[in-house]
């Protein structure tokens, strides 16, 4: 498992740095009417959809730092650092979730 800490260094490891990485989401509100789902404004008029939403919201998340030990992975890192977290509205029904930070590996010191 690839650490991620939101620090610099890691107490008591030598770090080699490897590069940046970052794991990037795109969570839609609406899947464009498929059966089942419902966009932001069909959850509010439901009244109570704010727990569907951020139970959503948290599974994007989690797929973006999956997405970014992957990248991290790649480069045969141990752990990420300095990690950040950006949300930003792309619509009206989208978000763009990203993690970034840079991928380091532990070496002897």
């Amino acid at each position: 498992m690839v650490l991620l800490v939101n620090t610099e260094h890691i107490s008591g490891k030598n770090l080699k740095t490897l590069g940046f990485v970052q794991g990037v989401v795109m969570h839609q509100g609406s899947t464009g009417g498929t059966a089942g789902t419902y966009g932001v404004t069909s959850l509010k008029a439901m009244g109570g959809g704010g727990d569907l939403l951020t139970s959503m919201l948290e599974k994007a998340r989690e797929e973006a730092q999956d997405k970014l030990r992957d990248a991290a992975k790649k480069l045969g890192a141990d752990a990420v650092v300095n990690v950040t977290y950006h949300s930003s509205m792309v619509s009206s029904s989208a978000t763009e979730i990203v993690y970034s930070g840079t991928a380091v590996k532990y070496v002897r010191g």
